[in-house]
């Protein structure tokens, strides 16, 4: 085999290339799964957009989980520390879970209520704890979302 000639162009861009290549952050594979995931749910995957639709019902593998369970569920699922945050969690869980709003598994992945009905309540008492922080919002919108979707990888959170 013989080499190739290159100009002395190439063989700068193929050498800046190499370089970047070299020292670019290299991330590990939960960190890889969990940005694939994301991206895949906003439209960005590769093989197109993905139609998810809801497992509701009897047929969710949630369905049969206690208010308790999804409220235990859920603060793993946010993941942050002890702390003011962690609380104002908690309390709007409880409001979300508490007398007059039970909400179990049967009624986060009932049919009659939209996931945009189940998260809007439960941002109602979100905004009652006064949790204002964007991230955790999302992170607890997105959580009913799972759920209804009926997510095998959140299965580890209950």
């Amino acid at each position: 085999m013989g080499a190739i000639e290159l100009d002395e162009r190439r063989t700068a861009v193929i050498a800046a290339l190499e370089k970047t290549l070299r020292t670019a952050p290299q991330y590990s594979a939960v960190n890889r799964a969990s940005q694939r995931r994301l991206n895949r749910e906003a439209g960005l995957g590769g093989r197109g957009g993905r139609v998810v639709e809801e497992m509701l019902g009897s047929s969710n593998p949630f369905f049969g989980a206690k208010g308790k369970d999804i409220r235990r569920a859920a603060l793993r699922y946010v993941a942050l520390p002890d702390g003011a945050d962690m609380r104002k969690v908690k309390l709007a869980m409880s409001h979300f879970i508490g007398e007059g709003r039970v909400y179990t598994g049967a009624s986060v992945t009932c049919s009659e209520l939209t996931c945009k009905n189940v998260c809007d309540e439960l941002m109602e008492c979100a905004e009652s704890a006064s949790l204002t922080v964007p991230s955790i919002l999302a992170s607890l919108r997105h959580f009913i979302v799972e759920v209804r979707l009926g997510d095998d990888n959140l299965q580890r959170f209950f």
